[in-house]
């Protein structure tokens, strides 16, 4: 699933500014999004409560130490997290002082396929030092490119370096969806 006004968050005068759907009515994006999260959340919860065997003692023994992961388009700094960690404290996920802020943590989403694709696909006996990996989120909203090169030490350390800045291009689906109705309705019917 993917949730549109997340691009509400995106640099305002980039690319993709046309064609979002809109906010509701008297909501900012933040608001939007800490009612999305909290959802998830208690969703989370209710889920873990009813199916674990030690149900509510296992939730009271994590409820207040549970770190949070936000995916979040490549390029996105700043200003962007900011307003998703305003979110996340408004939803109530975490504090907002010192020790909440640090049980939130922010991956671009060409890291953490990187990271999903190690644990599941990419095996690293299949790479030799200095190969390349490129990563291509083709997602809902946005179409994020990420290059990594693996790279061993003499110890056996194994790392993914960027061979290059992560793109994000405003071009995932809900673009090409809205483009191809304006492109369908603008086309004179004609007769085959």
């Amino acid at each position: 699933m993917f949730a549109r006004f997340i691009l509400h968050f995106r640099n305002k005068s980039g690319a993709g500014k046309d064609n979002i759907p809109p906010l509701p009515l008297n909501k900012t994006v933040v608001e939007v999004f800490a009612d999305f999260l909290r959802y998830l959340f208690s969703c989370a919860a209710d889920y873990i409560k009813a199916t674990h065997t030690y149900r509510s003692n296992l939730w009271k023994s994590v409820e207040n130490d549970i770190e949070f992961v936000l995916s979040h388009p490549n390029g996105w700094e700043g200003a962007q997290l900011q307003e998703m960690q305003k979110a996340a404290i408004a939803a109530g996920l975490i504090r907002d002082d010192t020790s909440g802020h640090a049980r939130l943590r922010f991956a671009a989403e060409g890291e953490a396929i990187l990271h999903y694709a190690l644990r599941n696909d990419l095996h690293t006996n299949t790479l030799t030092n200095g190969d390349g990996v490129v990563i291509v989120d083709a997602g809902g909203g946005t179409i994020g490119i990420s290059s990594y090169r693996y790279n061993t030490t003499t110890g056996g350390k194994e790392t993914f370096d960027e061979m290059s800045t992560p793109q994000c291009h405003f071009h995932g689906y809900v673009f090409v969806t809205v483009n191809a109705r304006i492109f369908i309705e603008s086309e004179p019917t004609r007769n085959v």
